[in-house]
């Protein structure tokens, strides 16, 4: 339990939309010619050796005058205000699998991937496959539906765009820590209630052989970096419908989620991005959450929206990474780490 009064944190990812706005040159970077040819060369070196995402590392795309202002902006995504926006990336020029080849070698200088599910993926596809979320096997990633503001695993989350949807696919992005300063200026209780409250989450049919289905977790985390977030609450609602051995939300619960909810969807808070192809969206996944529109599709298969996704895991964070995350990283590389080479191109 928290024993000192709660007090506002005091951080840079602690933004509003209006601030964020402001700061700009801290998280948007605009490619340079420069940058363009050096990501060029890296790409035809790696082709030329036959190689393909994900089986290769930074040491096989070597991008030096990028890199560099990749680590000056990768301080500010770790540890400041989590955020770094790659823009101006000429997609027209390559395929899918190629710019997701050049996506995957700008992440490899962020971080280390992360398996995503339990196939190992370390690219994963954001598609509507025509799945219905009311199969515990899915996740709502792969379907066009709303998806309420969350986190996702790994300490960074990527997101590159290879084709944006015919209406909607906004995405919507929320500092977690703000919120949770906006819970304790107006309901304090609330906020001490998701400091102290371990509530069950559903593992999606995505837990180990033997173990059980689903595990517990803070919705907030006070570490050395700062206080974080995990917030996956689909899948707290969807174990308290699939689990009658875990205990039931009670009326505290179910009071400083609804306070949470409200409190994150302050529009003082909310900054909208609608990824046009080729943007490249880092984000970190401990002081910020996102959210998606539902959308409407294009007709033709090759216009459809399509997003590719990593898990980075920040070297930075090992010292401090919540016990929330420390749990779904263990998961990961026990059981979804699984070596498989994941054919997942489409050569489009």
């Amino acid at each position: 339990m928290t024993t000192k009064p709660l007090t506002q944190y005091d951080h840079p990812a602690a933004w509003t939309a209006e601030e964020l706005v402001a700061q700009s040159d801290k998280w948007m970077y605009e490619l340079t010619e420069a940058d363009l040819a050096e990501l060029d060369a890296a790409f035809q070196q790696i082709r030329s050796k036959g190689l393909v995402a994900p089986f290769f590392g930074k040491d096989d795309f070597p991008i030096p005058r990028l890199a560099a202002t990749i680590e000056e902006h990768r301080k500010e995504l770790e540890f400041g205000i989590g955020i770094f926006n790659i823009v101006g990336f000429p997609i027209e020029k390559y395929t899918k699998d190629e710019t997701s080849a050049i996506f995957w070698g700008i992440g490899s200088h962020i971080g280390k991937a992360w398996p995503q599910n339990a196939v190992g993926q370390l690219i994963s596809d954001i598609r509507d496959t025509g799945a219905d979320m009311a199969n515990p096997g899915i996740r709502g990633y792969q379907t066009n539906i709303e998806m309420d503001l969350h986190t996702d695993g790994g300490d960074i989350l990527g997101l590159v765009c290879l084709k944006k949807a015919k209406e909607g696919g906004e995405n919507q992005i929320v500092s977690a820590v703000a919120v949770l300063n906006k819970l304790i200026e107006i309901d304090p209780d609330a906020a001490e209630h998701l400091l102290n409250t371990n509530f069950y989450l559903d593992w999606r049919s995505e837990e180990g052989q033997d173990e059980k289905p689903y595990y517990t977790a803070k919705l907030y985390t006070e570490t050395p970096r700062g206080v974080t977030c995990l917030a996956i609450l689909p899948y707290v609602h969807s174990a308290q419908q699939r689990f009658e051995e875990i205990p039931r939300l009670t009326e505290k619960d179910l009071a400083a989620l609804e306070a949470y909810d409200k409190a994150k969807w302050d529009e003082s808070l909310v900054v909208r991005v609608l990824q046009e192809p080729g943007n490249l969206l880092f984000l970190n996944n401990h002081y910020l959450v996102h959210a998606r529109s539902s959308y409407v599709d294009h007709e033709e298969p090759g216009e459809k929206r399509h997003l590719r996704r990593l898990w980075l895991e920040s070297e930075a964070w090992g010292d401090a990474r919540p016990a929330a995350m420390t749990t779904i990283f263990e998961k990961v590389f026990k059981h979804w780490n699984t070596g498989v080479g994941i054919e997942m191109w489409d050569n489009e």
